[in-house]
């Protein structure tokens, strides 16, 4: 949903941030953004009917599909559905340094389930150095194909350019569904690599693992949410363990809050939702979301608002989401884009609604001067109904971003922030059902992206 976002959490120096404080994982979202929700939060009961309980937590493509399902192996997500593989060979333009990048995904109700990339990056400012990767991940369901038992694996390895040093990243996690109260997981999550240093040693060698067990229950509209897990930095040894409570409100509405406590205090992190999912059955109102996660000096913010007869912002979506939020804060950040399985250069987040407007804010404190960060506001439009001969569904994108870094300040002898904001803009079309054609372009900058996809089903 937010994977074009994911690309600017990449675009600073997060080894500054790692000097300062060795963190496990990498969100001032706008007022106006909480106003909106709140007001769809107060608005819609009045003018909307109860939904009835739904028999599956599913994102069922089909209205209801799953309603109709009685077999208990697909009670998660509903009963198969035909799988679609997308292969995207991209190329990305940032003031004559390039990356290029080959992925593919396999995709059926139960999202992706096998998903791949190869990066060549050229980006000095991107995953703090340039590297040559190779990422990947699978989803089992190794129990007679049964939805209840999913094991994810995948991982990352790079070579970084110019050197003969490597970095490795592997992810685990098993989780089980017994049924529709229950949810637990487990997970292990292991990298071993480099971050810039200074001059006189220009890579520094660090070492991080996370484990972690979680569990939610069920109780008419509350749900309670449990996680304790620890892990090392290099030599650190840091243990974590909280609680959340998830509460159903009427007519599709749900607020949560959370709060994990951490062996180092400056990891303490609390995190707060709200919103609205939209119910299998369209019924003409949007859907959103805002989470907001908070540490001493850390500042994570993330907002959607959804609207049109296209909105697959349902309850599993969102109960998914929000469970992952919580429970990624004693998770490894360098694993953040496996476990959401968003490996795109450009995503295809836009085709969840016709409407889509997305907001994320990230604060880092350096120091009491300098911060590092950024803001970006997205709006898609898809016109999925737009069909001209060979063309069609063709989608626009409109961009604005702020960008937060660090400099040295001679006057002061110091770190000041320094701010820079730009707009860019993104197209696409379909061409006969099976060629996807997408550029993101930011004129200020002389930036730009291609991705050209094929679709197979």
């Amino acid at each position: 949903m937010y994977s074009q976002f994911l690309r600017n959490l990449e675009i600073f120096n997060w080894s500054e941030i790692r000097f300062t404080m060795k963190k496990y994982f990498g969100a001032d979202f706008k007022v106006i953004i909480v106003a909106y929700l709140l007001g769809v939060l107060l608005i819609i009961p009045t003018m909307a009917q109860e939904q009835k309980p739904i028999q599956s937590d599913s994102l069922s493509r089909n209205n209801n599909s799953h309603q109709n399902n009685v077999d208990p192996r697909y009670s998660v997500f509903g009963p198969p559905q035909p799988a679609q593989w997308k292969f995207q060979l991209s190329y990305l333009n940032s003031d004559n340094e390039e990356a290029s990048s080959f992925n593919f995904y396999r995709k059926d109700q139960r999202d992706k389930t096998i998903f791949f990339s190869i990066l060549n990056n050229g980006l000095d400012n991107t995953n703090q150095y340039r590297v040559q990767q190779i990422s990947g991940g699978i989803i089992l369901f190794p129990f007679n194909d049964d939805d209840r038992y999913q094991f994810d694996v995948g991982g990352t390895f790079d070579k970084i350019k110019e050197t003969s040093l490597n970095n490795s990243t592997f992810f685990s996690r098993f989780t089980y569904r017994p049924n529709r109260e229950l949810w637990m997981r487990v997970g292990f999550e292991y990298h071993d690599g480099y971050e810039l240093g200074q001059e006189s040693n220009p890579y520094v060698n660090s070492t991080l693992n996370s484990y972690y067990v979680a569990a939610k229950y069920k109780i008419g509209f509350f749900s309670p949410v449990a996680v304790v897990g620890g892990g090392n930095a290099d030599e650190n040894i840091n243990n974590r363990f909280g609680g959340g409570v998830l509460i159903n409100g009427p007519f599709d509405t749900y607020v949560f809050g959370g709060y994990i406590k951490s062996t180092d205090e400056f990891e303490d992190t609390r995190t707060l939702a709200i919103g609205r999912w939209a119910p299998f059955q369209p019924d003409g109102f949007p859907s959103g979301f805002f989470i907001w996660k908070h540490q001493s000096d850390y500042d994570f913010q993330l907002g959607g608002i959804f609207f049109g007869r296209r909105n697959r912002f349902v309850q599993p979506a969102a109960v998914g989401m929000i469970s992952g939020m919580f429970v990624s804060s004693i998770t490894l950040r360098v694993n953040s884009q496996l476990r959401q399985r968003k490996l795109m250069m450009i995503s295809d987040d836009y085709e969840n609604s016709d409407y889509s407007f997305y907001c994320v804010h990230l604060n880092q404190k350096i120091t009491s001067t300098s911060n590092v960060g950024f803001t970006v506001l997205q709006f898609f439009k898809l016109f999925a109904d737009v069909k001209f001969w060979i063309i069609g569904e063709p989608v626009i994108g409109i961009f604005y971003n702020e960008e937060t870094n660090p400099i040295f300040d001679m006057k002061t002898f110091s770190l000041v922030d320094k701010k820079e904001n730009y707009l860019s803009y993104q197209v696409g079309i379909k061409i006969i059902n099976s060629f996807l054609v997408e550029a993101i372009h930011s004129p200020s900058k002389k930036d730009f992206t291609i991705a050209v996809s094929y679709l197979l089903q």
